[in-house]
């Protein structure tokens, strides 16, 4: 055999293999598309019988006849419902103060600039929010007050005390708080806004923070920035654990000394609704790590909501606190379900965590200010349009800002004093850069936009109705196609 036959025949057999090698790619981009077909056609299937069994559920639901047995099973339920209805309303009127309000009475007043929000009088809780002068220019804090009250005046469902500060009792906390003042009037007090901030930050105390700058945060979305919320506890636990871990003391101190600590900044700033929902919280959270449970998220919101009601009856007509736990609903129950129904589609094809990260935070925004929408309709006849986005910048440079407030105020009360130049620098320009960002986001038009119609309770009872529907009906039910 030539060398010429030999390779005709290699070329031939070459020629043999691309073409095996053609039709086996051929075969398997048919098995493929016949895979997909399939797959497709078998989640159709499976659509549609839950679409049935759903169908049959819902139309059983209202044809359904009550008898005997469907009574006795919900008998037990109803009955529990009955009596938690009358223990509350026996319990509402036992703390209810129902005197005469003029004469001298014992406020527990907590003060906050030339006003003090009066939170009980004579040991009981009043129906609407009060306040009195603060004649005597107390600093922030908790003081107890006999006050005689020579005039009453209502409007708006709000009370104004007008008498005379006949003696007063303070709280052993305020002086920790003016201790942590002082610290702010020595390195912020020419920086207006900076040390308004710090203030409403760091204690809770806004009296130095100017109308102007209340308008822009809240204009722009990010105001739960300057009222101590939920960030503010979680940045303080997280601080304290790094902190801790960094002297290597062992887990279960480590937490228990966390718990101590949150304790006391929670009582030192005062125990508001919204702060004591987010103390239970974080103290369950430390707790569940101490005894090496599973972390309850719902649990604890339960838990934090019970203790609220019981502690203040009315305090779940306070405007802070239903935001504050709209906000937290939004983010443990609503979320989650958006999230997985939009995590193929759209998370799962974003490779970059940055980008990944922003787009997550951006999709919390929108839910959280979605939840909150009906509470301010009813409210302050505001509808929030695009001030979520500007959280996705704000949060985070905000946040940062916080956490060095509170590092300064840590490194003051150890007497680290060297380092306040450096870290008064740094805060000047972080604090810089977000003030420039809030007053440019104040420019921006239809990030929130007035309603001149009022909204009823019914109104949010409907929104909220489409809303459960939607995430714990609608969502769940396509979800399992997005898998």
């Amino acid at each position: 055999m030539t060398k010429r036959d030999f390779d005709k025949i290699n070329f031939k057999k070459i020629e043999i293999q691309k073409n095996n090698s053609q039709k086996n790619s051929l075969f398997e981009e048919y098995d493929s598309k016949m895979k997909k077909l399939q797959e497709k056609e078998k989640k159709k299937i499976e659509l549609q019988k839950r679409f049935q069994s759903e169908k049959e559920k819902f139309l059983n639901f209202f044809n359904k006849k009550i008898g005997v047995e469907e009574i006795k099973n919900n008998f037990k339920f109803v009955i529990l419902i009955l009596i938690s209805a009358i223990i509350f309303v026996f319990y509402l009127d036992f703390v209810t103060f129902k005197g005469n309000f003029k004469g001298e009475k014992i406020l527990y007043v907590k003060m906050d600039g030339s006003r003090g929000s009066v939170l009980k009088i004579d040991n009981k809780y009043l129906k609407n929010q009060a306040s009195i002068k603060n004649t005597k220019n107390f600093e922030y804090g908790t003081y107890l007050i006999k006050f005689d009250v020579k005039r009453v005046t209502m409007k708006n469902n709000y009370t104004t005390f007008d008498g005379k500060i006949i003696g007063w009792k303070e709280s052993k906390l305020n002086i920790f708080r003016k201790y942590i003042l002082n610290i702010f009037d020595d390195l912020f007090l020419t920086e207006d806004n900076l040390y308004a901030f710090s203030k409403a930050a760091i204690l809770g105390e806004k009296s130095e923070v100017s109308k102007d700058m209340k308008d822009k945060f809240k204009y722009t979305g990010l105001a739960h920035l300057i009222v101590i919320s939920g960030t503010h506890i979680s940045l303080v636990i997280i601080g304290i654990v790094k902190l801790l871990d960094m002297i290597s003391l062992a887990y279960r101190p480590k937490y228990i000394f966390a718990l101590v600590i949150l304790t006391f900044y929670c009582a030192l700033i005062g125990f508001s609704p919204g702060i004591l929902r987010a103390y239970i919280m974080g103290a369950m959270m430390i707790l569940a790590r101490i005894l090496f449970e599973k972390e309850e998220s719902k649990k604890s919101l339960l838990i934090s909501f019970v203790v609220n009601v019981v502690l203040n009856p009315y305090s779940i007509f306070d405007i802070s606190m239903q935001l504050s736990y709209m906000a937290v609903i939004a983010i443990i129950f609503v979320y989650p379900p958006i999230k997985k129904f939009f995590e193929k589609t759209i998370f799962s094809k974003i490779k970059n965590e940055i980008l990944r990260n922003t787009i997550d935070l951006m999709f919390l925004s929108f839910v959280i200010q979605l939840t909150s929408i009906p509470l301010f309709l009813y409210y302050f006849q505001k509808l929030p349009l695009f001030s979520f986005l500007l959280n996705i910048i704000g949060v985070p440079i905000g946040t940062i800002v916080i956490q060095i407030l509170f590092f300064i105020m840590l490194v003051n009360i150890l007497k680290i004093t060297f380092l306040n130049s450096i870290l008064v620098f740094i805060t000047k320009i972080i604090f810089g850069a977000f003030e420039g960002f809030i007053y440019a986001g104040s420019k921006i038009p239809l990030l929130q936009i007035e309603v001149s119609q009022k909204f009823s309770i019914l109104f949010i009872f409907i929104f909220y109705l489409i809303l459960f529907i939607l995430v714990f009906k609608i969502i769940p039910f396509f979800s399992f196609d997005k898998k």
